[in-house]
């Protein structure tokens, strides 16, 4: 028997805090040949952003929890499981089963909450399968032209 699969977490189910943090993790694993670089042209960007005081410990929660996996170009939309990680250990509430260190994880919420972001544990994010119904509706006209042109 199988198991039921579940609709994967895409980028259209989280509120707008919880888009920019995986934003900012996306920039800082691809932004310059260094971290140093990223995280410098991150916070040169985010500097009137509200989540400016929180940007340091967000990137050493980054850190903490590896680099990780990212989402294909063609899953732009979808989450990785690196990401689910993240939002699930930075929520408030969320997972607290980690190898890693719980004080940079302890203290990036604290940061992200005295910033006004708020971020929800993966249990009460409601998935609407939008993304993914997306990214199989791209993946089917790609397919589609290739074998037709």
């Amino acid at each position: 028997m199988q198991a039921p699969q579940t609709v994967p977490l895409g980028l259209f189910d989280l509120t707008e805090d919880e888009c920019l943090v995986v934003s900012i993790s996306r920039a800082w694993r691809r932004l310059g040949p260094t971290r140093a670089i990223a995280e410098h042209s991150i916070a040169r960007l985010l500097k009137a952003d509200q989540i400016y005081p929180a940007l340091e410990a967000l990137f050493r929660a980054f850190a903490t929890l590896g680099d990780g996996e990212t989402s294909s170009e063609e899953e732009f939309d979808l989450l990785s499981r690196s990401e689910h990680r993240l939002l699930d250990r930075l929520a408030v509430g969320g997972s607290t089963r980690t190898v890693t260190r719980q004080d940079d994880m302890a203290a990036c919420r604290t940061a992200l909450r005295r910033a006004g972001i708020e971020l929800r544990p993966l249990g009460t994010i409601h998935r609407s399968g939008h993304d993914h119904l997306m990214a199989r509706m791209s993946s089917s006209y790609r397919t589609f032209m290739r074998r037709h042109l």
